[in-house]
């Protein structure tokens, strides 16, 4: 006589796959998820290495953003580089935006923070640039030289192809006041940036400090405001004591 399966003895089994895969593919996932994050952190640990080694050869002076009002249009990236070890070290293993394949395409997952930039306010100036010296920095090993870049802009939904982002228009009120910046760059009703990618490995980002170490961190833990004061917590303004 032949034996097979009763259908009641399938549905079991096919419900049983189903609970196991429930149950393993979130942890797949995760585990998954913990690998990039550690290519990630690697690639930043390195950058802020790449970045303290130039600094060192260019009389502690910090390098400049690309601007297209600039000429040349050079980028920070393009300025460190000969202390990295390879240009693959600005990707991270996450960061799948749809930017890398246009043409031209974007330039970094990592972005400098303008505070250093001698062309940004308050510190640099557009028509007469100040370059940023590192003994101005009041907390080297708590401020944040470079974070990681959204693929869009929360807000306006756009691409970020830039290699900077801009701390001193965030808050309310911002360090530095210009109506269209602040409402582009800061969400008030999260109170966040809207082109950091601050939840990018499993709700924490990675972050280079001047000092040259690099840590995933929470964003509260980088920045916190009440409204309408200045900000308690601010790991992005270098004078910032």
């Amino acid at each position: 006589m032949r034996k097979g399966f009763t259908l009641i003895e399938l549905l079991v089994v096919i419900a049983i796959v189903a609970i196991l895969a429930a149950i393993l593919f979130p942890v797949f996932s995760t585990a998954r998820e913990k690998a990039r994050a550690i290519s990630c952190l690697s690639n930043t640990r390195q950058i802020a290495v790449a970045t303290w080694m130039y600094l060192q050869d260019w009389d502690e002076y910090f390098p400049t953003v690309r601007m297209p009002m600039m000429s040349p249009a050079q980028s920070w990236l393009e300025t460190v580089r000969p202390y990295s070890r390879s240009p693959v070290l600005h990707r991270c293993p996450t960061d799948s935006s749809a930017a890398w394949n246009e043409t031209p395409p974007r330039l970094t997952s990592y972005g400098l923070n303008a505070y250093f930039d001698p062309y940004h306010p308050p510190y640099g100036n557009w028509m007469n640039p100040r370059p940023f010296h590192l003994a101005a920095v009041a907390q080297p090993a708590r401020c944040i030289f470079f974070a990681e870049l959204g693929e869009t802009n929360t807000k306006t939904g756009r691409l970020i192809k830039g290699d900077h982002f801009m701390p001193m228009f965030w808050g309310d009120p911002p360090r530095v006041r210009d109506m269209m910046l602040n409402e582009m760059l800061w969400d008030r009703h999260r109170q966040e940036p809207t082109t950091l990618a601050i939840r990018r490995h499993l709700n924490l980002s990675h972050y280079g400090f001047v000092d040259g170490h690099a840590k995933a961190h929470a964003f509260s833990q980088t920045w916190v405001q009440i409204p309408g004061d200045p900000p308690i917590v601010d790991w992005y303004d270098p004078m910032r004591p």
